[in-house]
């Protein structure tokens, strides 16, 4: 998932911090430029790991500054192929669903990627709200004292799994609800590079700074909950429990 990527740049040392100490300065100025940021064909920047070599600081005609150049590695975010990753449901469209992780939110599995059969149901529970119309959504809302809970269960428009067991059941519904833990294989890492010069510009325009496109459609992927058993589900809310 994080790679260590051998770089090298003139770092500018402005004249009112050439009393402190070098490396120290060199690597905030590092974490600052770097940290966060995508370039293009590595990946996303997270932090400075080292620093390999400090060459000699030059001042430039009409310029006080020290410009020292830096060999260094950084810390990068950029997911193997075929690797597996845990992560979490953000949202979901008919196009497919937006995972996140703690500190990326770029990553899709599009809709022929989602386990078989898989269907986009929209407005999931519409039909349990009646009487009151919500001021923010548009779907009404039930005249019971169970108002709340069932408030609360309104999951919008999800995509669940019609699972069919082998004991001549009818299929299950099982839903990929935002929040979610999944597990998904990591099939494409997209840069600003790939984006395709032949599409309009409004798309090109939407088009994130790094991408990760994965797959859900294995046997062991998808929502973590569907494959973990019943004792592991308790002693797992006993562990956050204690925890908490």
């Amino acid at each position: 998932m994080f790679v260590l990527v051998l770089m090298e740049d003139v770092v500018r040392i402005k004249p009112h911090q050439m009393g402190q100490d070098v490396e120290e300065v060199v690597t905030a100025r590092l974490n600052e430029l770097l940290s966060n940021k995508v370039i293009p064909g590595v990946g996303l920047c997270i932090f400075l790991h080292d620093i390999l070599e400090l060459g000699d600081g030059y001042i430039l005609p009409g310029d006080g500054s020290s410009h020292v150049r830096v060999k260094f590695r950084f810390i990068v975010f950029r997911p193997f192929v075929d690797e597996i990753i845990e992560a979490k449901v953000l949202s979901s469209n008919k196009n497919g669903l937006t995972l996140t992780i703690k500190f990326f939110e770029e990553i899709f599995i599009p809709a022929h990627r989602l386990p078989q059969t898989s269907v986009f149901e929209e407005e999931e529970q519409a039909s349990l709200f009646i009487g009151l119309t919500h001021p923010f959504r548009n779907y009404t809302l039930p005249l019971t004292r169970s108002f709340a809970l069932e408030a609360l269960a309104f999951r919008g428009s999800v995509w669940y799994w019609e699972y069919v067991s082998d004991d001549d059941q009818p299929p299950a519904k099982l839903y990929m609800d935002p929040g979610k833990v999944v597990k998904f294989r990591v099939v494409e890492n997209l840069d600003p590079m790939d984006v395709d010069p032949s599409a309009a510009q409004e798309e090109n325009k939407k088009e994130k700074s790094f991408e990760i496109i994965g797959s859900m459609a294995e046997l062991g992927l998808g929502c973590v909950a569907w494959w973990t058993s019943d004792e592991d589900a308790c002693a797992e809310a006993e562990d956050e429990g204690e925890a908490s």
